[in-house]
């Protein structure tokens, strides 16, 4: 049956004007207009009682609501239902309802013929594939079917009060999209696979055949797709394209910054008649979106949805791929900066692992009145445990002073003032507890950090001392030599002067022989007693010397700091000792005892020469000299005993390879 609809009664009819019809809107209009006559309810006035109270109700409600009443189901509604009916209102007003509805009659007709047959129904969610726009769409409501009856008893008719909850669900669903997107995008470490996932996840979303995103070249004339996603059978669009393939009235949008939706490739103004028209059909596409992405004035990069069917995109639709358009771009940036950053990382980790500096990053430590007392070591390098000899686990987040137990206080305020003033600090210092010398050069990183790049100098600085030292004895020795000739002169006795000038000559060459031997290398060390022997030869005049003791060869680290001991000990004798008189007497022995490493232990002892009343008042440079060539040198012990008869002096040494 066809029903004509118009906005007045059609001529002959009459226009209803009973109270039931009263109000109601634009609906209550035209159910006031419409001539009920030509229809299977016959006039309005004639209708049953329950029909006209539900007519009632319903036109003075604003909740969605229709009646669908006798055999041919027709149907009544108000103005909320109107909207439900889209493009088929108001035409439906007086149709049979499966006429109406004939798209969702598979799902609806037997909820219907349930309520005819006097059974109620109540739906929270139904979901319904609706063409109530010319295009398909998923609906989503919640209603109730209630049977009407009549006088007799008999169910007339179904009435339906409904609510459309398409909005409210595909809001939620599209945040459930966003927020899953986010969680899959940060996961995702590699910029092809966010492209990839972004458009898979939005195609699967919309329901669209194909998603990709593409970037345009510098050169701004080409762009490469290289995340895409592809449903079965359709063609892929990854690689490299060229702009100029495009419609230039199409790419001047996307250069703009404006997103094109195109519902239907065969009549949109883009399209038709343009060359846009054959790369659409190339590519299977009938409805499409793609959002362009202008970044610092330039178009940087796309992302699009395809569909090989037409498609109405709904505003959400659009502003939902724009979100994951710049989603996309964001999460590309972001996994591109850390690609970079650990390609940089793993290059400054080869470097930190391979480089001969020690390195330690460090916070500073203050107490509660922001006064510096000490750091903590947040990172250091296997060099820095090779140099200092301390193990990374051992002090990784601990404080220094507790590591190094009695760090000198330098160490704090230097770091405090690198910190502080943000200027680098280059500096040697010891570290006493370590027994080492390092050169430091620290800078600050951050606020509260610094680092410092370590080298050990240890060598370098005791090589300095001993230069030091031997400087300053060469200065003393020659001070010594002409204290020593003089005694030699003065202590010569000789009948003539030709054996007087023999036995002169010959103690000064011995005075050089000793000079010589403290010149050499010794790489292949010296026999103790020949040391001895040839150290004392300059020094005596007719004393008497004892040497008493087994073969002993000092290493070649040692014979010379030891022929330097025995020579200040010599000198001193000459000067103040056994070996300034005629008479005097001088015994020197030593052992090796039992026990490892060896150790060399040396008895010198002097007689018959000046009372001695005591230790001399100063400390002179030669016994500076004894103290830093056998402590400092050799890791030894000097004990002197000024005993009334002379001084007795004890030497203690290792004869390890490395000595002290």
């Amino acid at each position: 049956m066809s029903v004509i609809i118009s906005e007045v009664p059609e001529r002959g009819a009459q226009p209803a004007t009973e109270a039931f019809l009263a109000g109601g809107g634009e609906l209550g209009a035209r159910l006031r207009a419409m001539d009920w006559a030509a229809t299977p309810l016959g006039p309005a006035g004639a209708w049953p009682t329950a029909l006209k109270t539900l007519v009632a109700v319903m036109l003075g409600a604003r909740q969605p609501m229709f009646v669908a009443w006798g055999p041919e189901r027709t149907m009544l509604y108000n103005d909320g239902y109107a909207t439900i009916c889209g493009a088929r209102h108001p035409a439906a007003l007086g149709r049979r309802f499966r006429e109406v509805w004939f798209d969702i009659l598979d799902d609806v007709e037997p909820i219907l013929e349930r309520a005819f047959a006097g059974e109620g129904t109540h739906m929270d969610d139904i979901a319904l594939l609706m063409h109530r726009n010319g295009y398909p769409e998923e609906t989503r409501f919640s209603f109730s079917y209630t049977p009407v009856r009549d006088d007799t008893g008999a169910v007339a008719g179904m009435f339906c009060a409904c609510t459309e909850t398409t909005g409210r669900v595909m809001a939620e669903r599209r945040q459930e999209f966003r927020l899953g997107l986010e969680a899959r995008l940060r996961e995702l470490a590699e910029p092809r696979a966010v492209m990839a996932t972004a458009a898979a996840a939005l195609a699967a979303h919309l329901g669209c055949d194909r998603a990709g995103y593409a970037e345009v070249h510098p050169d701004g004339q080409h762009f490469t797709v290289e995340g895409e996603w592809c449903g079965p059978g359709v063609p892929s669009l990854a690689g490299q394209q060229r702009l100029e393939d495009y419609d230039p009235a199409l790419i001047a949008e996307l250069r703009a910054g404006r997103t094109i939706a195109v519902a239907d490739a065969r009549d949109d103004p883009l399209t038709v008649g343009r060359s846009t028209a054959a790369s659409f059909r190339a590519a299977a596409v009938r409805a499409a979106v793609t959002v362009p992405l202008v970044k610092a004035g330039r178009f940087a990069a796309s992302l699009f949805v395809h569909r090989a069917a037409p498609r109405r995109w709904t505003q959400e639709d659009l502003v939902l791929v724009q979100e994951v358009a710049e989603r996309t771009w964001g999460a590309v940036g972001r996994a591109r900066a850390e690609a970079a950053l650990r390609a940089s990382e793993a290059r400054w980790r080869g470097l930190f692992a391979r480089m001969q500096e020690g390195f330690a990053l460090c916070e500073l430590v203050r107490d509660a009145a922001g006064r510096p007392v000490d750091f903590r070591y947040l990172e250091v390098n296997a060099a820095w445990e090779h140099l200092t000899g301390l193990p990374a686990g051992r002090v990784i987040g601990r404080l220094a002073r507790e590591v190094i137990p009695g760090l000198e206080p330098y160490w704090v305020e230097t770091y405090a003032r690198v910190i502080e003033t943000g200027e680098p600090a280059h500096v040697e210092y010891r570290v006493a507890a370590l027994d080492r010398w390092f050169e430091v050069l620290a800078y600050r990183t951050e606020p509260g950090r610094f680092a410092a790049l370590f080298l050990n100098v240890t060598d370098r600085k005791r090589a300095e001392a001993r230069q030091a030292l031997l400087t300053r004895e060469v200065e003393h020795r020659a001070k010594n030599a002409l204290a020593v000739v003089q005694s030699v002169l003065r202590l010569t006795r000789a009948e003539d002067l030709p054996t007087y000038v023999r036995a002169v000559e010959g103690r000064v060459s011995a005075l050089s022989r000793a000079q010589s031997l403290l010149a050499d290398d010794h790489s292949g060390g010296a026999e103790l007693r020949e040391l001895l022997a040839g150290e004392l030869a300059p020094f005596l005049a007719g004393q008497r010397v004892e040497l008493h003791g087994p073969p002993v060869l000092l290493p070649a680290v040692a014979a010379q700091p030891v022929a330097m001991a025995v020579h200040e000990l010599a000198t001193n004798a000459v000067k103040h000792g056994a070996l300034s008189v005629p008479g005097g007497r001088l015994a020197v022995r030593w052992e090796v005892p039992d026990g490892q490493p060896p150790r060399l232990r040396l008895h010198w002892a002097e007689a018959g020469g000046p009372a001695v009343t005591g230790p001399p008042p100063r400390r002179g440079f030669g016994g500076r000299v004894l103290d830093g060539t056998v402590r400092g040198q050799l890791g030894g012990t000097v004990a002197l005993d000024w005993q009334a008869t002379g001084l007795v002096c004890r030497l203690d040494l290792p004869l390890g390879a490395g000595m002290g």
